[in-house]
């Protein structure tokens, strides 16, 4: 493709003239291109934002960050694709008409590979969002910095691999070009992507089933229940805040009872700001409750404008889907049937008749309004942003000297960040299920080594062993009493030794009488 080759103009077949119609060229330079550029610096400051080190605490901000570069890169993708051809063909420059079938050819499976990777990328949002909020525990043990990192590897290195097939389809051929007077360079399809069964497989089947079936359903299903869950939450915040309500309506009641009898009593009992219906777990975590809120209101306004976006697109491939399974149903009963070929041409000649009228200019219309809103999609996740995170706004507003940004201390944040990931998990109820099981085995355990401890000392505790414990036992006995009486007058200055003696005999008796 690099090489300079030269070629005669005999050998080689003139150059096709670009064919864009007027509805192509109005869209894409009047719509696309204002779209392209303006979603080219949004992405930008997209992906310095979440680069800066207090966004990239939070593992949400790590697939944001990655999205917004995926959108970044499907804008070029899009604009030597859609764009940059119209503008070659309507220009009389000699490189531009030489040099844009080479982005074409580089730009249409890298686009493909970028719009698929921020498709999963919505998904994997979405479900990292739909376990936060419906299964929190298990979010906290599960979601960690290495599963979330593999994540978004996975959905890039899937992203490229389903899209390798398209570096097949299209190919960089000269051609002769009268208007110069000299070979161009053109792109045109291979017989590979001419082939009607590729097609019905990668194109019909293939892209429609995960760029579109998989993830739309994958999306309803978990927004909705993101929604319900929000709608629980929302309805128990209401309970919550009517308890409160009756608090303050009692704690108002004390106070009207200072006049009273017992004023003085009521009096000491308001200064000790006493609060028994408010928890200290609302107080802790009534912040980041409501900072998870926001978060995930944010997620779901980036998801619907998505589905909203790619809905167009969605049917636009289900009818062209239909048209080609048509075309080649037609084609194979065509081949089949023993009929005369000029009927054959006739009846082909006659559908694509019916599929002009449809296909003359609402179909193109409706294709470029769909690439449009594709671009439009990957530009307007900065007011979604703006509107729901805080901490967006508080670097864009001190970018613009609107506000003078409070820096916090990173060791403190990450101190703070690690006690209380530990005191969650401390008090998680599997966690403690656990904790229980342990200290009852760690006690069965110590019982049944008591137990075999005492039942070994039984068995190998002999009779000549229990008469010398007797013999023994009655030779000190002898020995107090002989003690007792020789040492009478001196015996309440020893009272103390003497009661210490005889409680370790004790304790020798007992031993020797549990065992006998």
């Amino acid at each position: 493709m690099t090489s300079t080759v030269i070629y005669d103009a005999a050998e080689l077949p003139d150059c096709e003239p670009s064919v864009f119609n007027d509805i192509q060229a109005t869209i894409r330079l009047f719509g696309g291109m204002p779209i392209a550029i303006f979603g080219f610096i949004t992405n930008v400051i997209n992906v310095i934002v979440f680069c800066d080190p207090e966004m990239r605490c939070s593992l949400v901000n790590h697939f944001l960050l990655v999205l917004s570069i995926s959108d970044l890169v499907l804008l070029v993708c899009n604009f030597f694709m859609l764009i940059f051809p119209v503008i070659a063909s309507m220009s009389n420059n000699y490189l531009l008409h030489d040099y844009y079938p080479v982005f074409l050819w580089f730009a249409y499976p890298v686009g493909l590979s970028t719009q698929t990777c921020g498709v999963y990328l919505t998904v994997l949002v979405s479900v990292h969002r739909y376990l936060g909020v419906c299964h929190p525990f298990r979010a906290k043990r599960w979601v960690s910095g290495k599963p979330v990192k593999w994540a978004i590897i996975g959905s890039i290195v899937f992203s490229i691999v389903i899209n390798l097939h398209t570096w097949l389809e299209l190919d960089i051929r000269s051609c002769y070009s009268s208007s110069f007077n000299s070979p161009l360079r053109s792109i045109v399809l291979t017989p590979l992507r001419m082939n009607s069964k590729y097609t019905l497989i990668t194109k019909c089947i293939m892209y429609t089933l995960i760029m579109f079936i998989i993830p739309f359903i994958t999306l309803i299903i978990v927004n909705c229940r993101i929604v319900v869950a929000l709608k629980e939450s929302t309805r128990m915040r209401n309970g919550t805040s009517m308890k409160k309500s009756t608090q303050s309506r009692i704690m108002n009641n004390f106070r009207m009872l200072k006049g009273a009898k017992y004023s003085e009593l009521f009096g000491r009992f308001g200064r000790l700001n006493f609060n028994p219906l408010k928890t200290p777990s609302l107080l802790k975590t009534n912040g980041n409750s409501l900072r998870d809120r926001s978060v995930t209101l944010m997620l779901l306004a980036i998801v619907a404008i998505f589905l909203c976006c790619n809905c167009l697109a969605f049917c636009n491939n289900i009818y062209d889907n239909v048209h080609h399974v048509k075309k080649h149903a037609q084609e194979s009963d065509a081949f089949n049937q023993t009929s005369f070929l000029p009927e054959i041409e006739e009846q082909s000649q006659d559908y694509d008749e019916d599929w002009s009228i449809f296909d003359e200019w609402t179909f193109d219309f409706s294709v470029e309004i769909s690439n449009l809103l594709i671009s439009l999609n990957s530009s307007s996740s900065m007011f979604v942003y703006l509107i729901f995170s805080s901490k967006y706004r508080s670097i864009i507003k001190h970018w613009l000297g609107l506000e003078k940004r409070k820096r916090t201390n990173g060791v403190a944040l990450t101190t703070v960040m690690a006690a209380q990931k530990a005191l969650e998990l401390s008090i998680l109820p599997d966690e403690v299920e656990a904790r229980r099981h342990r200290k009852e085995k760690n006690r069965f355990i110590k019982n049944s080594k008591q137990l075999t401890k005492s039942t070994q000392l039984f068995l190998t505790t002999s009779e000549t062993d229990l008469r010398k414990a007797k013999s023994v036992r009655k030779e000190t006995e002898d020995d107090e009493i002989q003690e007792i009486q020789s040492d009478e007058p001196s015996a309440a200055s020893n009272l103390s030794r003497d009661d210490q003696n005889r409680s370790s005999s004790k304790r020798k008796l007992l031993r020797f009488a549990t065992l006998a």
